[in-house]
């Protein structure tokens, strides 16, 4: 079977569900799929902006900037995995949303499958 990995904020109580893109949820899937490119767009701090920057405000843009952040599996004893999705805020679909606007290119669009597990 084994171990799938949820992608949580532990201070905003805040995670990405891979399902929801369409992506598996296995260690491997999480670092081959396209789900990971959310990331920087989560993580994005910048008082400025250049060419190829955002040019519209985005709710989740920077929005994990600074925070705690971790990729943790379901194996781990410390149960944040389940804690999350009892606790913390599913933000999968808001954020693919955004993203997918600010990336405009088809072929890079993360899907937006909206299928949980």
């Amino acid at each position: 079977m084994g171990q799938y990995y949820r992608l949580i904020n532990h201070d905003k109580k805040e995670y990405i569900e891979p399902w929801t893109l369409g992506t598996g949820a296995k260690l491997w899937e999480w670092c081959a799929n396209n789900g990971c490119r959310l990331l920087p767009f989560l993580l994005r701090q910048s008082t400025e902006g250049g060419g190829g920057d955002i040019r519209q405000e985005y709710e989740s843009a920077g929005h994990w900037a600074g925070d705690r952040i971790v990729l943790v599996g379901d194996y781990d004893i410390s149960c944040d995995y389940e804690r999350a999705a009892n606790e913390y805020k599913d933000i999968t679909l808001q954020v693919a949303q955004e993203f997918n606007d600010f990336i405009e290119c088809p072929e890079l669009k993360v899907n937006e499958t909206y299928e949980t597990q």
